[in-house]
Parts: structure tokens; C-alpha cells; sequence
């Protein structure tokens, strides 16, 4: 569920206009905060930082979010992706 939260949320800040291509930086950095590891994987509720900006980076989903991004910025609207 976190990582359908992480697509949604991603699609929706490219809509609001930020570039979708600083999140997977961010759940970087925070992996390094909060020190990722394999047992921390297992035990945790939410995904490693460091897995979370891999699913985003992904070319597929960043592919959709940046074209979101781009028609934002383009003030061409968003038409609706969920």
C-alpha cells in the first residue's frame, strides 16, 4: 500500500507543478537518515528510502509523471490520472 502511495502522491506533485524527478532523491537522502537495511526492510510498515526512490525512478512511472509535470507547467491542465 505505501508504494501505491508513493505513485499516487508523485503523480500528484507533478500535477501541482513540481518536478517528479526530485522525489526519488529525496527517499534517498532519507534512507541514508534513517539507515537502510535488509532486517529494516522486514520489520518496518513502510518501504527503505533506498527502495522507494528505485519503484519511483522507475522509467515507466517517472515517464507518467513527467509528462503530468510537463502539461502542468505548460498550463494545459491536468485531466485526471487515478
Amino acid at each position: 500500500m505505501e508504494i501505491e502511495a508513493d505513485y499516487i502522491g508523485l503523480l500528484l506533485i507533478a500535477s501541482a507543478g513540481y518536478d517528479p524527478r526530485v522525489a526519488p532523491k529525496v527517499y534517498e537522502k532519507l534512507g541514508k537518515i534513517t539507515g537502510d537495511s535488509t532486517l529494516r526492510d522486514y520489520l518496518s510498515t513502510h518501504p527503505s528510502g533506498r527502495k522507494r526512490a528505485e519503484l519511483l525512478a522507475q522509467a515507466k512511472i517517472m515517464e507518467e509523471a513527467f509528462s503530468i509535470y510537463r502539461d502542468a507547467i505548460a498550463g494545459r491542465g491536468v485531466q485526471g490520472f487515478l
